[in-house]
């Protein structure tokens, strides 16, 4: 396989997996106040959604350079 089929390949399975979960979910955690050992924090949730289309997209670009990548060189 050449570099250019591995690239990809991974941007194919990165689309699928954005198609099936939609984006993911993260913590934020963050000090508010602090007084000596007293500490007060905040944590937050955060959702970064991927939309379809992007995912979409990339499946299209993967395949592409999967295919790409595979052809022989015309001499």
């Amino acid at each position: 396989m050449k570099g250019i089929q591995v690239v990809g390949v991974v941007v194919v399975v990165l689309g699928l997996a954005s198609l099936v979960w939609g984006g993911f979910a993260y913590k934020k955690t963050e000090n508010v106040a602090q007084i000596g050992d007293l500490k007060m924090q905040v944590t937050e949730n955060h959702q970064l959604t991927v939309p379809p289309w992007v995912g979409g997209i990339a499946i299209l670009a993967g395949a592409a350079m999967v295919f790409v990548g595979g052809r022989r060189p015309s001499a």
